[in-house]
Parts: structure tokens; C-alpha cells; sequence
């Protein structure tokens, strides 16, 4: 096989389509960094099958397709073909020629065409499984892969192996083998469940399969016995309701007759009620004319009232006016008396405001003086200041001086440039000896982080160790885990199956559950459906339901009847159904369970079901009651007389009258009663295994992260220990080199504090002169003080001054305050004059006033009196013609008593006929309702015989049994006892028990084939691995020895060797590398250089080619780490393994070129957008010799 041609177009750089011709021997593809070489070795891994985009070389599926540039836009697709010649059927497909096709679109969808027909990743897999250039092989290495090989875990570097040793094939037919194997076992658990809960359903369906025949002989006898019954009551119902039609005919001649009496009766009283109602309207008219009477005299003497009360007022009026006039000539006396007394307090308040002013006259020449005498004395003062400020600036003069002459000694040019010097030296002794105790500490703290790294990276490597070896435990687990899932998935699902199908129900209840017509939405369910069971109580449950658990709840019984018709038309046997709108509730016997011991409850209190279906709960079990075990059931049913119906927990039924029943009972696990909260129980366990697998899986996620950043963590702490050591050598020669520095600094120093001490020697002469400036210092501030006690002295006379100043203006304003106040109280009395001069006036006019007002109420007074006697003449004559109007009123009122005494006999014979009509019609009521009650029998009657028996009552009649009623009683008694001793039958049994015994024979012949299978598939699969080992083994050894041979040949000298790290488990045994460069000790391999590990994996490539030589091989600049020597000696191996393999090579290094028999170029013409050029170098040198 090889490879002929590659094609491209959009895929990465590619922009327009290529096309490459490779040929047998040796490919070089040159060019630029940045031209797109590697772009031809990612085209082939994606063709076959490559599907993680990180191997490619990108992020997201869209980064190979060709994005654009500034010239070009983005291309929509990409696409690649791969030709190979396949002649010698290398390819298990009939072709001589195959073509592979990959297609990506930017949306996302993808294509693989395998010769233009449609497959999928997987067929391309397992077409170049076991070929050398398979999806796991070493047929492609990039420079990046090196890395990969080398550094990957044994069991991950294992997979190159079996692709070269040719067992990748066996691996799938394994993995194929055991998924089967997989699907047998869960198909046997499957089968074994049902197997299970068949042959529970068997045992118990045979014996209901002759109860049920036994109870179709009794009911045949029943329903003839229950034939003739209804028709004997149906024709005593005829006669009954002849009987009551005549009944009911008399009564109604009874009602005519006392209607007529009645009738009568009213007449005569309507009559009388005309009466009645004419002397009402004399009465009427008469009270009209008392009430206006009665107004007339109440308004006459509503208006004497009103007139006496007047007069009472005007007295009150008369005495206050007299007391108004005492108050107003008591008033003007006062003012009178008052207006004396101000004016004489006026006169002595103007003689005080002229002897206060003549006060201020005398104040204010005082103050002018005060004056004159501060203002000189402030003249004085402005004197001695001037003159203590001129001191104080000789005082200013001198100091300075002084300060000129002891700086004098400091301001020389040496002096200071010596003090600077000497200051910059200090500070550089004092850096330098800090910067030596940093370095000192440095060094001690890095010797320590050395000894830490050193400690870490051995915890490190250990911790390693133990994640690798709690990831494999943690995987194992989680297989586990995958294979207890698939087991509860395939319960759950067949349960759900059985749910769905209604398996077990009869084929009678599925026919209505699954039934399609317009009614089925009115049906609720079965019983086993509606009601949830606790399961401690769920034996005791099931047994007392019996049958009933399939009964059917409808929402009415037409939804019932409709149903019931439908079976008869699909012949689907019969059901029970519970219509919810007339089943009824027999509340259960008074009994004490207090008095009871083991005593739980009654049935319907222990099941659950939702508000409406209730009901249905208590129609069925409300007179059943539940006890914990049989002797405490056998004690109350004696104490109750054998009338209960009791159940126990274990499962035992006593029925009234004494029965009892009882057994051992298998437990299925598919009951219909808790079929559906195994369902759910099994949910919940899926859902908590599932959260568990989730929990195991992120577990081991974190783990394998946990391992990446702890060898991680370990490269960086390697890294970090040798630029640390680093660090340390450059520290300790900053030290030596400081210490030099602190010597050369210590010396400078002392050389110059010699220097000052000559520096102060020529201090001295300045200290003369500072004396004699320091003299006429102290004599100009003896001055200054003299000067400053004196303006002291002048400010405290002054301030004396200014304070008598202060007291003569304070009692100026003292006087100015109280002249005012005298001016305001003068002002007060004129206006307090004046206001009682004003009241003195309005008195009089109040006065006058008052008189005014004694002489108007006098004439009111009499007028008053003058009315008052026309008034009571009017009233006495008014209350005459009320008397007379009384006695009108009492004659009407005894003529309408008459009447009605006369009235309420009538009504009375009215009342009386009217009861007995009532009492006639209630006879005729219930005689009507006799009749409907025969009615509704006998209609109960008709459909009973049309629904059971399919007659009328006159074809019913021919058929029945001629026996007298007390004889067909006891009969019927009979039947129904040896019917009710039946217990609950299932009506459909005898058919399910056939139906169910066949199935569960065809069963037991599915699982002897399935285990058959899965022998055979056990067998092959140890088959597979026998194979897979043998092979796996010649083919290591081989390998071991011709890579040993290579890497001597590559590095000339030295050892290779490769180690399983499991010989006793060779099919998952890792592979370890071991390899002993020339004149070294053994090497891990993480510490070879780039080069070293290079040559290591091209060993281990051209080991495997010579084992088993690949179609072509593809090398991506695996040659850059190698020097010219090693470069050459990679060529000449490329040349002598071209003879069996096709080689394609990426490479910059010219020895590798030097070994090419084709070379192509890519390079970048347009911006983003890679070219190929090509040439055949054999016919290039041909011409060239030419």
C-alpha cells in the first residue's frame, strides 16, 4: 500500500485547492516558519480520523477551515482526500485504488466519504486498523508528539505497541464481544425478572383457574335461580300498583267535594270584608277630621304657652334692667374718682424730669475733662515707644553680627566640602554593611528553600505515585458503577414496560385501559392505580382486596355501561367497575378498639389516595379492620360474635361467620399493588446512583487534575531548585565583593577625622570677636528694659483714666434711662386720663340707654296680657267639637268588631277545608310515590333481566323455574354462600393461566439460548485475548531487541531497554523506557537533553518500522533538535528503511534534505494564503550530470 496523492482545499492556510504527489522513498516538504508546512501533516492525521482539534493545532472545529485575510475572504468549508494504492490489498476493501474523504463546513456538519460513499469516523478507524498508520500508531510524529511519547504514563504509551504488534483488531473484536456480552447479561436479568414474576403469577393463577371454573357452574345456577326471582317480583309489582291507581281515584273524588265547601265559605267572607272596609273609610274620614281639630287646639295652645313664657322673660328682663342702672351710676362715680388721682401723680412726675436734667448738665462737663487729661498722657507714651523701638534696632544690628561671626567658622569652602565628603562616606560604609547583612540573610534563607525543594520534590514524587495508583482504583470503581447503572436502568425499564402494558391486570381490564373511545378519558384507573399502600401494611392490604384490586373506577355509570358494552362487542370478558358517582360507603360496626389489643386501624385509614377516589378506598375496605397477628384477630372476632371482617399483617383473613384463610403467600416483586412504588423506588435508586457515578466521576476528573498539577507542581519545583542554586553562587560572590568594599570605606573615614581636627583648631581665633559683640549686646538691652517699664507704667495710667472715663458715660446713660423712664410714665397716665374720661362718657350713655329699655318692655308686656284672653276663649271652644268627634269614632268601631267576630268563623271553616284537601292531597302524594318506587322496581326489574339475561319480562316468564318464593329464597341463600366461600375469583383465569404458561415455557427456551450465547461469546473472548497476549508478547521482544540495536547505532553506544510493569497481566501492563547513554550512568527520562530524547523516539520509531514496516510514515521536524552528526546518521536511516516504508518529512535541516528523493516547497505569495512547489531532486541531478 501507499500513498499517492493528497488533495486540499480550505483546509487551514490552503486557500485554493493543492494537490500532492508523493511517491515511493523519501519526501521532503521545505519552507519558511510560518508557511504552512506543517498544515499538510494535519490534513493527513484529520483525514484519518484525528478529532480532538488540539492535535491540530487549534481551539474550536472552524480554526481549519481557511479564515481570510486582507485580500482574501473566509471560505466556508474545507476539505481534504487521501489516495492510496492498494494492490496489494493491504486494505481489507476490494479496491485497487481507495479514496478517503473528510468534509467540514463552518456551521458545524461534517462529511467522510470512503470512494465517494458516505461512512462514518469509526469505519475509517477500523479500515487502517492494524496497518501501522492507525489512529493510536507512530506512522505520524510532530515535534510536539516527542514530548507526548516520552512523558506519557507506561499504560498510555502502550497503545503504540499493540498498533505495531497488530492486535488493535483483536482489541475491537473484544471490545465488540463484551458489549454483547454485556447486552446477553442484561437480557438474562431482564428475562430471569420476568421468569420470576411468572412463575410467582403461575401457582396462584392455577388455583384460580379451578376456583374460577367451579364459580362459573354456581353462577349458572345463580343467574337461573336470580331469573325467576325477578320475574315472580316484577308481576307482584303489577298487582301492587292496581291497588294503588283505585286508592288514588278515591281520593281524588274526596279533594273535589271539600274544594266546593271551601269555596262557599270564602264567598261569605268576601262579603263581610266589604263591610269592613266601608265603615274603615267612614273611620278614615272621621279621624281626618279629629286630627284637624286636635291641630287647631294644639297650635292655640302651643301659642299661650308661648305668650306666658314671654312673660316670665320680661320680669327677668325688668330686674336686670334695674341692676344695668345701679351698675352704670356706680361706674360713673368711680371713673370720676380715678381721673382725680392721675392727674395728681402727672404733676409729681414732671417735677423729677427737671431735677434729672440739671444731673446730665454736670456729668457731661466731667467727661470733657477726663478727655483732655488721656490724650495727653497717650502723647507721652507714643514718645517712650519711639524711643524703645530705636534700641531695639541697634539690639537687631548687633545679633546679627553675632550670628555673622559664630557662622564664620563654617562657611569656609574646605570645612564643608570635607564635612559632605565625610557624611557621604559614612552613608556609603553604612549601605554597604546593611546591603552585606541583606545578602548574609539571603543566603541563609536560600539555603534553606534549597533543603525545602529538595524535601518537596521527594513528597511531590511520592504524592505521584500515590494518584496514579487511586486513579486506577477510582476508574476500576467507576466501570463498576457504569455496569450497576445499565443493571438499574433495564429494571426500571421493564418494570415500566409492565406498567404500561398493564401485565397482569387480565386481558378483560387491559382491553378497557387500552381501549381508544370517547369515553376512556371518563375511566380513573384500576384500584391498584389510584391507592398507595405503606409497605408494612401492604400484605395485609392485598389480601383483603382480593380481586378488587383490578376493579376498574369510572367517573359515572354511563362512562361504565359504555365500557361494559364494549367488552361485549371485543368478547373481552368481564370486569368490575366502580362508578364514582353511585358507589356507597357502609360505615364500619361500632366497635372499641381501645378494648382491642394488636388492633391498627381500619383498612381505608391506612391507604392513601387523592380527595375524590377516597371514597372508593372506603366502598372496599371501610368494613374491613386490621390487626397485627392471628390470635389477637381470633380473640376479637369472638368477642365481636364472628360479624368482622379482619386481616392481619402476615396475611391471614377472617370472615364473618367464623371462616378463616390463610397460607403461605410468595412475595412478587412486581405485585400490581406495589408495582408502582417499586417504580419509584427504583427511580430513586437510579437518581442516587447516578448522582453517585456523577460524584465518582468528577472525583476521578479532580484526581487526574490534581495529578497534572502535582507533577506540575513537581517540574516547577526542579526548575525552581536548580535557578535557586544558581542564585546562591552569584550571592556568595556579592558578599566577598562588599566585604572589600567596607574595608576601603572604614580606611577613608579615619583619614578624614583627622582632617577636622585641624578644621577646629582655626575656630578658635573667631571666639574674641564674638565676645566684644556679645558686651554691646547686653548694654542696649539693659536699654530696651528701662524703656519697656516706663511705657508700662504710662499704660496703666491711662487705663485709670479710660476706666473713670468709663463710670462718668455710664452715668450719663444712667440719668438718659431714667429721664425716659419718667417721660413714659407720663405719657401712660395721660392716656389712663383720657381712657377714664372715655368710660365716664360711655356710663352716662349706658344710663340712658337702660331707661330706653324699661319703658319699651312695660308696653310689651300688656299687649301680651291683652292676647292671652282671646286665646283661651278660642281652646275652650275648640275642645267641644273634639268630645263630639270622639263619640262618633267609638259607634264605627264597635260596628267593625261585629264584623269581624263574624269574619274569623268564616275563616275558620276556610282554614278547616283547606287542611283536610292538604291531608287528601298528601294521600294522593304518597300513593304516587308508592307508584313511582313500583316503578322505578319495576323498571329495575326490566333492566336487570335486559342487561343479565338479555329478556324481557314476558320472554323471561317462559323460561323460569316453577318454585314457590320461600323455596327459591333459600336456594339463592345457598348459592351465594358456596359463591361468597369461593373468596374472590378472577373471572379471567382460566385463560390467563393458559396464556401465561405458554409464554413463561417460551421464556425458559429464550434463556437456555441465551446462556448458550453467552458461553460462546466467553469462549471467544478468552480466545481473543490468548491470541491478543501471544502476539502482543513475540512482538515486545522483537521490538526490545531492534530498539536496543538502533539507540546503540543512533548514539553509538550505550543501553536500550523497554520493561512491561506487569509481566503476569501482559494485555494491561504499561511499557517502560529504560535507556543508558555512552560514558553515563542510567537517566530518567525527563532529565535527557532535547536532542537526547529525540534520538530516542526515533529509535523507538525505527524499531517498530523494522518490526512491522508502516505504508509511510510521517515526520514533522523531529530532526530540529539534532546537531549536523546526528542529523546525517537520521538520514541515512531514513534511506535504508525507505526500501519497505514511504517517508514524508518536515524538516529546515539540510542533511535531511541531502537524503530526499522529492522535495516540496510552501511558501506564503499572498498574505495567509500557502503555496507548493515542487521537485524530483533524482531528475534534477540527472539533468545536472547532463
Amino acid at each position: 500500500m501507499q500513498l499517492k496523492r493528497l488533495e486540499a482545499y480550505g483546509f487551514k492556510s490552503f486557500a485554493e485547492r493543492i494537490v500532492v504527489q508523493f511517491d515511493q522513498g523519501i519526501t521532503a516538504v521545505v519552507g519558511p516558519n510560518g508557511s504552512g508546512k506543517s498544515n499538510i501533516t494535519d490534513a493527513v492525521r484529520w483525514v484519518l480520523g484525528e478529532q480532538n482539534i488540539r492535535m491540530l493545532r487549534g481551539l474550536r472545529s472552524e480554526d481549519i477551515i481557511f479564515a481570510g485575510s486582507a485580500a482574501r475572504r473566509a471560505l466556508s468549508v474545507a476539505e481534504v482526500v487521501l489516495v492510496f494504492n492498494n494492490t496489494d490489498k493491504m486494505l481489507p476493501i476490494d479496491y485497487d485504488e481507495v479514496v478517503v474523504k473528510r468534509r467540514l463546513y463552518r456551521n458545524g456538519d461534517s462529511e467522510v466519504y470512503l470512494n465517494d460513499s458516505r461512512c462514518r469516523i469509526k469505519d475509517i478507524y477500523q479500515l487502517f486498523a492494524d496497518t501501522g498508520i492507525g489512529h493510536d500508531g507512530m506512522s505520524i510524529i510532530g515535534q510536539n508528539r516527542l514530548n507526548d511519547i516520552l512523558d506519557s504514563r507506561p499504560e498510555d504509551r502502550r497503545v503504540f505497541f499493540e498498533e505495531t504488534a497488530g492486535i488493535t483488531k483483536y482489541r475491537t473484536r473484544k471490545q465488540e464481544a463484551l458489549r454483547k456480552l454485556r447486552e446477553n447479561e442484561g437480557d438474562l436479568v431482564r428475562l430471569d425478572d420476568i421468569m420470576y414474576a411468572h412463575a410467582a403469577e403461575l401457582e396462584p393463577l392455577a388455583v384460580q383457574s379451578e376456583k374460577t371454573m367451579k364459580f362459573r357452574s354456581l353462577d349458572a345456577e345463580r343467574r337461573q335461580y336470580q331469573m325467576t326471582a325477578l320475574v315472580q317480583q316484577h308481576g307482584r309489582l303489577m298487582q301492587e300498583q292496581d291497588a294503588l291507581d283505585q286508592t288514588l281515584r278515591t281520593h281524588r273524588d274526596e279533594e273535589a267535594r271539600e274544594m266546593r265547601a271551601r269555596m262557599d265559605a270564602e264567598g261569605k267572607k268576601n262579603a263581610l270584608e266589604a263591610d269592613i272596609s266601608a265603615i274603615d273609610h267612614r273611620m278614615q274620614a272621621e279621624e281626618q277630621v279629629g286630627r284637624s281639630v286636635q291641630e287647631k287646639l294644639d297650635t292655640l295652645r302651643q301659642e299661650a304657652a308661648l305668650i306666658k313664657g314671654r312673660q316670665d322673660q320680661g320680669k327677668k328682663r325688668e330686674e336686670d334692667i334695674e341692676r344695668m342702672r345701679v351698675s352704670a351710676s356706680a361706674k360713673i362715680d368711680a371713673t370720676d374718682q380715678e381721673i382725680v388721682q392721675i392727674q395728681a401723680q402727672l404733676e409729681r412726675k414732671r417735677a423729677e424730669i427737671a431735677e434729672k436734667n440739671s444731673q446730665q448738665t454736670a456729668a457731661q462737663v466731667a467727661s470733657e475733662r477726663l478727655d483732655e487729661i488721656i490724650a495727653g498722657e497717650e502723647q507721652h507714651m507714643a514718645q517712650e515707644e519711639h524711643s524703645c523701638h530705636a534700641v531695639q534696632r541697634v539690639l537687631a544690628r548687633l545679633r546679627e553680627e553675632l550670628a555673622v561671626a559664630r557662622n564664620a567658622a563654617h562657611t569656609e569652602e574646605e570645612n564643608r566640602q570635607q564635612e559632605e565628603e565625610r557624611t557621604r562616606r559614612q552613608d556609603l560604609l553604612a549601605a554597604a554593611q546593611g546591603e552585606l547583612a541583606h545578602i548574609n540573610h539571603a543566603i541563609d534563607l536560600s539555603e534553606k528553600k534549597m533543603q525545602q525543594f529538595s524535601q518537596e520534590g521527594d513528597q511531590l514524587h511520592t504524592e505521584i505515585g500515590d494518584l496514579r495508583r487511586t486513579i486506577d482504583r477510582d476508574e476500576a470503581q467507576l466501570r463498576q458503577s457504569d455496569a450497576e447503572l445499565l443493571r438499574i436502568r433495564q429494571s426500571l425499564d421493564f418494570q415500566r414496560r409492565m406498567q404500561d402494558s398493564y401485565e397482569g391486570f387480565g386481558r378483560d381490564v387491559q382491553i378497557v385501559l387500552q381501549a381508544q373511545e370517547g369515553w376512556r378519558k371518563n375511566v380513573s384507573g384500576t384500584v391498584a392505580d389510584l391507592i398507595r399502600i405503606p409497605e408494612r401494611y401492604l400484605t395485609a392490604i392485598d389480601v383483603a382486596l382480593g380481586g378488587s384490586v383490578r376493579n376498574i373506577v369510572t367517573e359515572d355509570t354511563d362512562t361504565a355501561k359504555a365500557a361494559i358494552s364494549y367488552l361485549k362487542r371485543k368478547n373481552g370478558g368481564r370486569v368490575t367497575f366502580l362508578p364514582l358517582t353511585t358507589i356507597t360507603v357502609r360505615q364500619p360496626r361500632a366497635v372499641d378498639l381501645r378494648r382491642c389489643h394488636g388492633v391498627i386501624g381500619w383498612a381505608n385509614t391506612l391507604v392513601q389516595a387523592e380527595g375524590r377516589f377516597q371514597k372508593v378506598t372506603e366502598h372496599l375496605l371501610a368494613q374491613t379492620l386490621v390487626m397485627e397477628n392471628l390470635d389477637d384477630a381470633l380473640i376479637v372476632a369472638k368477642q365481636e360474635g364472628y360479624r368482622l371482617r379482619i386481616v392481619t399483617l402476615t396475611g391471614e383473613l377472617l370472615n364473618p361467620g367464623g371462616s378463616l384463610s390463610g397460607g403461605g403467600r410468595r412475595k412478587q416483586s412486581s405485585a400490581l399493588l406495589n408495582r408502582r412504588a417499586e417504580i419509584e423506588t427504583l427511580s430513586d435508586t437510579l437518581r442516587a446512583q447516578e448522582e453517585a457515578h456523577r460524584e465518582m466521576r468528577v472525583s476521578l476528573e479532580q484526581k487526574k487534575q490534581e495529578l497534572k498539577e502535582t507533577s506540575n507542581r513537581y517540574t516547577e519545583n526542579r526548575t525552581a531548585a536548580d535557578r535557586l542554586s544558581q542564585e546562591l553562587v552569584d550571592e556568595r560572590g556579592k558578599r566577598r565583593v562588599l566585604e572589600e568594599r567596607i574595608a576601603d570605606q572604614m580606611a577613608t573615614l579615619q583619614e578624614m577625622e583627622r582632617a577636622e581636627d585641624a578644621r577646629l583648631a582655626r575656630g578658635a581665633q573667631l571666639a574674641a570677636r564674638r565676645t566684644r559683640i556679645e558686651r554691646h549686646i547686653a548694654v542696649c538691652t539693659d536699654h530696651e528694659v528701662r524703656f519697656t517699664e516706663a511705657i508700662a507704667q504710662l499704660n496703666e495710667r491711662c487705663e485709670e483714666l479710660r476706666d473713670a472715663r468709663r463710670e462718668q458715660h455710664e452715668h450719663l446713660h444712667t440719668l438718659d434711662v431714667a429721664v425716659a423712664a419718667l417721660s413714659a410714665e407720663i405719657e401712660t397716665g395721660e392716656r389712663n386720663r383720657k381712657s377714664r374720661e372715655l368710660e365716664h362718657a360711655e356710663a352716662h350713655r349706658s344710663l340712658n340707654a337702660v331707661m330706653d329699655q324699661a319703658t319699651q318692655l312695660a308696653d310689651e308686656l300688656r299687649v301680651d296680657d291683652q292676647r292671652l284672653s282671646e286665646l283661651e276663649g278660642n281652646i275652650e271652644h275648640q275642645d267641644t267639637a273634639f268630645q263630639e268627634h270622639e263619640k262618633r269614632s267609638a259607634v264605627l268601631k264597635d260596628q267593625r268588631l261585629a264584623h269581624e267576630a263574624e269574619s274569623r268563623v268564616l275563616d275558620a271553616a276556610v282554614k278547616s277545608a283547606v287542611s283536610r284537601i292538604e291531608a287528601i292531597r298528601t294521600k294522593q302524594h304518597d300513593c304516587d310515590k308508592q307508584l313511582e318506587r313500583i316503578h322505578i322496581r319495576m323498571e329495575d326489574c326490566h333492566t336487570r333481566l335486559l342487561s343479565d339475561f338479555g329478556l324481557t319480562p314476558e320472554a323471561a316468564a317462559a323460561g323460569i323455574l316453577d318454585v314457590d318464593e320461600a323455596s327459591l329464597e333459600k336456594r339463592l341463600r345457598a348459592l351465594e354462600n358456596d359463591i361468597q366461600a369461593l373468596g374472590s375469583v378472577n373471572p379471567n383465569a382460566v385463560e390467563e393461566y393458559a396464556e401465561k404458561k405458554a409464554r413463561y415455557e417460551e421464556e425458559e427456551a429464550q434463556i437456555a439460548d441465551l446462556r448458550a450465547a453467552k458461553q460462546d461469546i466467553e469462549q471467544i473472548i478468552q480466545k481473543i485475548d490468548q491470541d491478543m497476549t501471544r502476539t502482543f508478547r513475540d512482538a515486545f521482544h522483537q521490538i526490545q531487541e531492534y530498539f536496543n540495536e538502533i539507540f546503540v547505532r543512533l548514539f553509538g553506544g550505550g543501553i536500550a531497554e523497554l520493561r512491561l510493569t506487569d509481566k503476569e497481566d501482559i494485555l494491561s501492563s504499561g511499557v517502560e523506557i529504560l535507556v543508558t547513554l555512552p560514558d553515563k550512568k542510567r537517566q530518567n527520562l525527563s532529565a535527557l537533553s532535547g536532542g537526547e530524547r529525540a534520538l530516542t523516539v526515533i529509535a523507538l520509531l525505527f524499531s517498530f518500522l523494522r518490526y512491522r514496516p508502516s505504508p509511510f510514515s510521517i515526520l514533522d521536524e523531529i530532526d530540529a533538535p539534532l546537531d549536523e552528526a546526528n542529523v546525517s546518521r537520521f538520514g541515512e536511516f531514513l534511506q535504508e528503511f525507505a526500501k519497505n516504508t514511504q517517508f514524508i518529512v518536515v524538516t529546515h535541516r539540510k542533511g535531511t534534505m541531502r537524503a530526499a528523493d522529492t522535495m516540496y516547497g510552501v511558501t506564503v505569495e499572498d498574505a495567509g494564503v500557502s503555496k507548493v512547489l515542487s521537485i524530483r531532486l533524482k531528475d534534477y541531478e540527472a539533468e545536472q550530470s547532463v
